[in-house]
């Protein structure tokens, strides 16, 4: 075989194949789905534990010619959930939709970062920030009822402020009984406000020394209730 027909035959068409592969490394065809948020920031306020679940919607842009399948989405956190499309057509829209849960929110304000996960190079991943906090129907002011070092078979007494946020007939707010006999307590209006009460918790001590603890329970009229928990150590020195 002469050089010529070799050339011709042989060493272009590798040479011409080495070119192109060269080409396809350095210049990969990307993708062209991409997906887009119309906000990446939800903040959703202060929401009334007892007013249940709020709803809100991010609507979401598939930007390419390729249809865009959502693999996942991760809430980031216990109290929502986030329902999302099983895929968006090319240059398409459609909506992830956030429920949060109030009840299970934090008091303070809080932030999650939701992850969604889709199966284009070009966005595999893109985040969702969500913020809230929630407003408690009831609240202890303190929270806890610490009597602290205490004497045996001695009275004790602390005063408590409860305050009632949601809408409902105060009247109907009742103190469960104690099955701790060394304990009694009471609730009386605050007469300075409307939606304030002031609990008054007695302990008489027992004899013995050590650690006492104990759970008081406050019942409103919507069903849900708050407890107190009542604690102090007995020592005779």
């Amino acid at each position: 075989m002469s050089k010529r027909r070799i050339l011709t035959l042989i060493v272009i068409p590798v040479l011409l194949i080495s070119g192109l592969i060269v080409v396809l490394i350095n210049n990969p065809r990307e993708s062209t789905a991409t997906l887009i948020l119309a906000e990446q920031r939800v903040d959703f306020g202060t929401l009334p534990e007892w007013e249940g679940t709020v709803t809100r919607t991010v609507t979401a842009r598939n930007v390419g010619k390729n249809t865009l399948r959502i693999q996942n989405v991760h809430t980031g956190c216990s109290y929502a959930k986030i329902t999302a499309p099983e895929q968006i057509r090319p240059n398409g829209e459609a909506a992830f939709h956030i429920v949060l849960n109030p009840e299970t929110l934090p008091a303070d304000e809080t932030t999650a970062r939701a992850t969604i996960f889709t199966d284009t190079p070009n966005t595999p991943s893109v985040t969702l920030t969500i913020v809230a906090a929630a407003k408690r129907f009831a609240t202890l002011n303190p929270d806890t009822c610490d009597f602290g070092n205490i004497r045996p078979e001695t009275m004790y007494q602390k005063e408590l402020k409860l305050s009632v946020n949601a809408p409902l007939d105060a009247s109907g707010i009742r103190l469960l009984p104690s099955n701790q006999p060394a304990l009694t307590w009471k609730i009386t209006p605050d007469p300075n406000t409307d939606t304030s009460h002031r609990i008054t918790v007695q302990l008489h001590s027992p004899k013995d020394n050590g650690h006492f603890a104990s759970l008081l329970t406050i019942a409103f009229p919507n069903e849900r209730t708050l407890t107190l928990p009542v604690y102090g150590f007995i020592q005779s020195d």
